[in-house]
């Protein structure tokens, strides 16, 4: 029953998310210092993430090393059996393979010494093994079957182990009776148990193994914090579930008091401060205080230093909330999640960096266990908190002493490249020499080229900025851990409100948002005026966007579409002929039978989106963004000329081209490479126009200001009026409904052209406004 509603949850939540993608945890979250580059596997479980903790499914321990446990089997023996081969038996025997028989050199030392205790300890603990377990009731009747054969073998423990002299054996049996108790549901029995036998005996890892039953046996809720502290400090393969028995709401003082000396007291602040997700300064000052030497207190300042880098980083370079609120959900809903808001709160933890700074500077490295990890910590945090200078001399002299075959060494190479880059003038910021070869050696991973990219984007070099975002999405990626090296994604400065489609993934859509037409042609200048003689870091730095010249083109004159500078646009179009990297000439202009071609849906001189045809084309042509361009500064010419006696018709023409280039037209694609129904205020520089239509109005009016007849008139202002709407839909996306029941009371009240026409022109008001099909009868009524 329980499994099928977990089924049921997880199902929902699934749908839920279904509905849509948007950018979260390890995805936008920013980490250069890379816990894999340190000793702390059997932290790992507790590395800083947006998974808050998670077992670690290949163990707590690195390939090769060798556990508590088999240490205590080596010394058991003398030293004279092999890792290898008390592991096997550990690990793969069963009970029928403990025999005189046996070639494992384990068992053969307990033979021959004639150890027969030890043989029939190894043998019962197989026989315990498959009762060590949960076992589930479907019908949830906390009833077990097993539950007799387990009691049977706890009191057998219990019997061998009062049997025994062996310390250690002893020691065994016992934890094999406390385990089983815990499975049986038998508290009691688990602190009777460990009160009894391992209270008084050394700290082994059977002792720590025992405590951490005895802390799920204990009520006083203290006291269980407690032991929970030193086992989890001591009992690596018990880290992930003990730290789940930590309530971080009882008092601290309260469970300091049953520390009797200072590495139990470090211990309790130890686990405290893992188990905090904000700031945990005061916990790294306990534990330095009270065990400086503990490796604990080493791992601890790299998990607040992935923090730091998450609450700073994360918001800096992509504009996105760090990836672990320091608030709840409900709290994070009532937060100004504006970018200037976000930005703020990114100075508040560089303030709080450079206390974690100030007590790193106070810390005797002679004292600690890892002076390496936290001279690199103080170089770091010098860069966060943007004292770049600083941050590069630690890191000349930690360059002294590291051998560059370290990996070690590749991590502070990370930081020095940001570190350079971020320390130069603004405006004068480029790849410098030193960080070309960081980059090239560390292509793979994108959050760090996409970081260079900022810093230099934020020193206004943008151009090289878009080589390096170029590369994001088109080589090969890795991952490291849990934490996603591979995926980019960010916001822009010009993002107005949150939405689902406020974030990019490619250089190409943010160019395309943030650049203008000039730092466009900056990439290409850069691109074509380069000789075939490049350096291996220019050719990977070009490599991609060097294949995109002939789309930055088409990007140049679609930005010229929105500042409406035509003869630019036209120009740059243009250009795509040169070398035959496009072909546009063909067909180009007002040709008899010319195939109607490309991705524009329809003529949009011609046919409105929605509207049956009702202007007569004599002659078509291609159908290009060119020629598109050339015909409308074509009609804007005779439309403006004083002599020209068709105004009104060029104009109207004009008008349904600046109208198809909106959102509601058939040549949205004018001016922008995506179509969606949103408005959402995506920071386009022409966002108004390509929903509001004003410069379609524009035209229109002006081809009602030269019209001849009345009921071409009519038409203008229903056009004029059709601009009028689409605008008023955008400026109250909350208010405006054209299915409310009163959509023409709304039209009359609200826009002033419908009321216009159905003042002026009565008649004609309800034939245009019932039926588009009426548009030809009035266009041909022009003359």
């Amino acid at each position: 029953m329980k499994n099928f509603l977990l089924f049921i949850a997880i199902l929902v939540t699934n749908s839920i998310f279904a509905c849509g993608f948007y950018p979260f945890g390890e995805d936008i979250r920013y980490s250069f210092l890379s816990p894999a580059n340190f000793n702390y596997y059997s932290y790992s479980e507790f590395n800083y993430s947006f998974n808050t903790f998670y077992p670690n499914p290949d163990g707590v321990y690195p390939k090769g090393a060798i556990d508590e446990n088999e240490k205590l089997w080596v010394k058991y023996c003398n030293n004279k059996v092999s890792v290898d081969a008390i592991r096997n038996v550990l690990y793969s025997f069963n009970e029928e393979d403990i025999n005189e028989k046996s070639s494992n050199e384990f068992l053969r030392y307990f033979y021959k010494t004639k150890n027969s205790e030890a043989i029939n300890y190894l043998k019962f603990a197989k026989t315990c093994e498959f009762f060590n377990d949960m076992y589930e009731d479907p019908w949830e009747r906390k009833e077990g079957a097993s539950i007799p054969k387990r009691k049977e073998l706890i009191d057998k423990a219990i019997f061998n182990s009062n049997k025994t002299k062996n310390k250690i054996l002893k020691s065994r049996y016992t934890f094999l009776a406390i385990r089983l108790a815990y499975y049986n549901n038998d508290f009691d029995q688990i602190k009777s148990l460990f009160d009894t036998v391992f209270k008084s005996q050394k700290k082994d890892i059977l002792y720590y193994w025992s405590l951490y039953f005895r802390t799920f046996a204990e009520k006083d809720k203290v006291l269980s914090n407690f032991y929970a502290a030193q086992v989890f400090v001591n009992a690596p393969d018990k880290r992930f579930m003990i730290a789940q028995q930590f309530d971080s709401k009882i008092s601290l003082d309260a469970v300091l008091k049953y520390a009797k000396n200072n590495e139990e007291r470090a211990n309790v602040y130890f686990l405290a401060g893992i188990k905090k997700s904000d700031q945990a300064l005061y916990s790294l000052e306990q534990v330095y205080k009270y065990n400086p030497k503990f490796e604990g207190l080493s791992f601890l300042l790299l998990r607040e230093i992935n923090k730091i880098e998450d609450w700073v980083f994360t918001p800096y370079y992509s504009l996105f909330n760090p990836s672990v609120s320091k608030y709840s959900y409900w709290e994070e809903e009532d937060k100004d999640n504006s970018i200037k808001d976000i930005l703020n709160r990114v100075e508040n933890d560089r303030a709080y960096a450079s206390r974690v700074l100030q007590f790193v500077n106070k810390v005797k490295f002679k004292k600690i266990s890892d002076p390496v990890l936290w001279k690199i910590g103080k170089a770091y945090l010098s860069f966060v908190t943007q004292n770049n200078q600083s941050c590069l001399n630690e890191i000349a002299s930690l360059e002294k002493n590291i051998s560059e075959k370290d990996t070690i060494y590749d991590q502070i190479q990370i930081i020095k490249a940001l570190a350079l880059t971020a320390n130069q003038e603004s405006t004068k910021a480029v790849i410098l020499d030193e960080v070309k070869p960081i980059l090239l050696k560390n292509q793979k991973n994108k959050k760090f080229l996409f970081a260079i990219g900022r810093e230099l984007e934020y020193k206004k070099n943008r151009t090289d900025a878009a080589f390096l975002y170029s590369k994001l999405n088109h080589d090969n990626t890795e991952y490291v851990g849990t934490y996603d090296l591979s995926t980019v994604v960010w916001k822009t400065l010009k993002n107005k409100r949150s939405s689902y489609r406020d974030f990019y993934t490619d250089y190409f859509d943010y160019v395309d948002v943030m650049y203008t037409p000039e730092d466009v042609q900056e990439i290409v200048v850069k691109i074509e005026d380069q000789d075939n003689n490049l350096d291996s870091f220019s050719k990977w730095k070009q490599s991609y966007i060097k294949t995109q010249v002939p789309r930055l083109y088409d990007l140049i004159g679609t930005k010229y579409i929105r500042q409406n500078n035509l003869e630019l646009a036209a120009e740059y179009f243009g250009k795509l002929d040169k070398d035959k990297l496009a072909n546009y000439s063909d067909c180009l202009w007002e040709k008899l039978n010319c195939e109607v071609v490309d991705m524009f849906d329809a003529n949009p001189f011609f046919v409105l989106k929605y509207t049956p045809e009702f202007i007569n084309q004599d002659k078509n042509f291609k159908l290009n963004k060119r020629s598109i361009i050339e015909h409308l500064i074509s009609y804007l010419k005779k439309a403006n000329d004083v002599k020209e006696e068709n105004k009104d018709y060029y104009y109207f023409l004009v008008a349904n081209a600046y109208y198809n280039m909106t959102q509601n037209g058939n040549s949205w694609m004018m001016r922008r490479y995506y179509w969606h129904h949103y408005t959402d205020d995506a920071p386009f520089e022409d966002e108004r126009e390509f929903y509001e239509s004003n410069l379609a109005q524009k035209y229109y009016l002006l081809a009602l200001k030269n019209a001849k007849t009345d009921q071409f008139k009519a038409l203008c202002l229903r056009m004029i009026g059709r601009c009028e709407k689409n605008k008023l839909e955008y400026q109250n996306p909350n208010n405006y409904d054209s299915t409310i029941e009163n959509y023409d009371d709304f039209l009359l009240s609200k826009n002033k052209y419908y009321q216009d026409l159905k003042s002026n022109y009565a008649d004609d008001y309800e034939i245009l406004m019932s039926s588009c099909s009426s548009f030809e009868g009035y266009f041909k009524s022009r003359r």
